[in-house]
């Protein structure tokens, strides 16, 4: 059919035409506006929800102190310091209780850190240590983020191992051959001999990779216990220590163990924990530099 655009026929077909293309513009922008709007009630929600997280950081019971932060270090550091406490490396604490030497008249501290990502909060945190006089046990990676021969890190695990601190192996060798235990064992071996190359190693510390590993990279001593001899290894952080803690508490020789740890920037009443310890009460700190802020 032609149409004459001269005659009505015509005019009504362009004034429908022009209301159907405004009612597809109208739809259109009705439904995006509508997407926009879920958009946002999702995000406001999830920020919600994030925020509301964020409250397990920090301190309860009306206080305003946040730990996780270097000044809150310096007074912890104040509080170690005095003589009720005995702060123990990680290889002191396990050559003590072989020996049955273990100090019965003070709270026992063993004071641990994991250097997980970037070694210039140890630095500054060793240095407090050394200002207070209190030496502990720095765990570094071999394989992580961090170059552990750039010569800055170098210098500074050779000074800390000189000035009586101990220098562990942070590692995470289950995880870096795929869970296969053989592949395990000889790089386990290959970072030792590279951190030995530097300081000595008496201890190592499981690295924990991700949330859910198949399986956490101190099993390689679960199913090998030969290794501790064969790698002229002392103890490990986690399974050494804590079988100790277990036998020293089940026999009585201690009253009370507590173990604190500011994974995920735990917000721990650090001081007032230590204050309510008692002789035969052990405390076994892990700090990761990272989680602390200056």
């Amino acid at each position: 059919m032609i149409f004459d655009w001269n005659s009505g026929m015509g005019n009504a077909l362009i004034v429908q035409r022009f209301y159907l293309k405004g009612a597809w513009k109208s739809v259109f922008f009705l439904s995006f506006g509508f997407i926009i709007g879920v958009v946002y009630v999702v995000l406001i929600f999830n920020l919600a929800q994030y925020c509301s997280n964020l409250t397990i950081y920090q301190t309860t019971g009306g206080s305003s102190n946040i730990t996780c932060t270097f000044d809150y270090y310096e007074k912890l550091l104040d509080e170690l310091s005095k003589e009720r406490y005995a702060v123990l490396r990680v290889v002191d604490f396990i050559r003590l209780y072989r020996n049955n030497s273990l100090p019965q008249d003070k709270v026992i501290v063993i004071l641990r850190h994991d250097v997980d990502f970037s070694p210039l909060l140890a630095y500054k945190m060793a240095d407090l240590e050394m200002k207070h006089g209190i030496r502990s046990t720095y765990y570094v990676r071999t394989r992580g983020p961090y170059n552990t021969l750039e010569k800055r890190f170098h210098s500074w695990l050779k000074k800390l191992s000189s000035s009586g601190f101990e220098i562990g192996l942070h590692y995470e060798t289950l995880y870096y051959s795929n869970y296969n235990f053989t592949e395990a064992e000889m790089l386990l071996e290959s970072d030792l001999n590279l951190l030995r190359s530097i300081v000595p190693v008496y201890t190592v510390c499981s690295h924990g990779n991700a949330p859910k590993q198949k399986y956490v990279n101190y099993e390689v001593f679960i199913r090998d216990p030969s290794l501790y001899s064969k790698l002229r290894i002392e103890g490990e952080a986690y399974l050494t220590v804590f079988q100790i803690l277990k036998e020293l508490k089940r026999s009585g020789k201690i009253s009370e163990y507590t173990y604190l740890t500011d994974t995920y920037k735990r917000d721990i009443d650090w001081i007032g924990i230590l204050k309510n310890a008692s002789a035969r009460n052990i405390v076994y700190m892990l700090i990761h530099p990272d989680n602390w802020y200056m």
